[in-house]
């Protein structure tokens, strides 16, 4: 972990030199930090878990130090009569405006960003500790909280569409703290684990967002509310699910000789968690909600980084290949036939290594890939 030095600068580093200073070492702890994350899953048992948590420490330093980053040269910005005024809203203009005088969406957003860098551990702790239909109820929970916390972030910044991330973006280079003519955007975001990848471009941030509604209303408001509880939906179905088969297993174990019962439970020890997304009913559910929220947040127009954010949207469709039954029955046999043909052969042979080693993430752990 970072010593206390480096993360408690307020106190110690109040000049310009020492806070230059500081700022030049953020580059390379988070390299180092992140090859590190990369470098570890497969190579040893529980390596995946270390990777993550190395990865969540990152995502949370990250942070902090974006947060810093951002306000500093904000700051510096201010304080130079030079510097030309601009009619330009960036991401972290309109997140400043909609947040810094409303502290319950504040509030909100920052619980958001810990909760989506650390998601991921969490369920890998679960999976090791507790039952299926326990993960499951805990996961429900959690996303049930996420969308309460976004319904305070939707409401508290009058109807605005939820752009993410929910935290400031790494727009500012770390020696000289002015804001990059193309915006930098934290590497940690690009990684699934993480949540999903931006795809603003310095072109549609830096255009005026000159629609300034009051916020979306009717049936992209109607759109925005169903995007909210998507997540929530799909993971209470499959709780349900669980909890059902958890009853009806309880049922038939009692009624079989003690030999089933071991071969039961070696073919359910060579099973992957994904099965617990097996029925086709939450995925169509899912899909169906995500399509109506696409269609409804479409009936109203959109200033240009909600445009942004929609496409994200769109791509987070994606996902529903890695998920459910859909990565059960193709997505996972595809990829299977995939590497038993390249596994061998040169330079090629590097990426299915990579596939094979990345694999446990998205079948074993369902926020890797649930896009919410």
């Amino acid at each position: 972990m970072l010593p206390s030095s480096l993360l408690h600068f307020s106190s110690k580093h109040r000049n310009n030199d020492s806070i230059s200073n500081y700022s030049s070492y953020i580059d390379t702890i988070e390299d180092a930090l992140r090859a590190l994350s990369l470098l570890l899953p497969g190579r040893f048992e529980d390596s995946d878990l270390c990777s993550q948590a190395v990865l969540a420490g990152l995502n949370l330093v990250s942070l902090y130090h974006t947060k810093f980053l951002v306000r500093k040269s904000h700051h510096l910005k201010s304080n130079d009569s030079s510097e030309n005024e601009t009619v330009v809203e960036s991401f972290n203009a309109q997140f400043s405006r909609n947040n810094e005088s409303n502290w319950p969406s504040k509030t909100a957003s920052s619980v958001l960003s810990v909760i989506s860098y650390t998601e991921v551990l969490v369920e890998m702790l679960l999976n090791r500790k507790v039952s299926k239909s326990s993960k499951w109820k805990f996961i429900a929970s959690l996303e049930g909280l996420k969308g309460i916390l976004r319904i305070i972030i939707f409401y508290g910044t009058r109807r605005k569409m939820i752009l993410h991330p929910t935290h400031f973006i790494r727009n500012v280079d770390t020696v000289s703290l002015e804001v990059a003519n193309d915006e930098k955007f934290e590497l940690t975001s690009l990684d699934p684990r993480t949540g999903t990848a931006l795809s603003s471009t310095q072109a549609a941030i830096e255009q005026i967002n000159s629609s300034r509604h009051t916020g979306i209303r009717g049936w992209a408001h109607l759109g925005e509310l169903l995007w909210i509880v998507r997540p929530f939906v799909y993971a209470w179905m499959i709780y349900l699910r669980q909890k059902r088969e958890q009853k009806h297993d309880l049922i038939r174990v009692k009624a079989k000789r003690e030999s089933e019962m071991e071969e039961s439970d070696e073919e359910e020890d060579e099973s992957i968690e994904k099965d617990d997304e097996g029925s086709w009913k939450p995925w169509l559910v899912s899909l169906s909600i995500d399509i109506a929220s696409r269609i409804a947040r479409n009936m109203q127009p959109m200033s240009p980084l909600e445009r942004e954010e929609s496409k994200r949207r769109d791509y987070l469709f994606i996902y529903y290949l890695f998920r459910g039954p859909l990565y059960l029955k193709f997505t996972r046999l595809v990829l299977d036939a995939f590497c038993d043909a390249t596994e061998h052969r040169p330079l090629i042979s590097v990426i299915t290594a990579a596939i094979n080693d990345y694999r446990p993430f998205w079948e074993d752990s369902y926020f890797y890939t649930a896009g919410s």
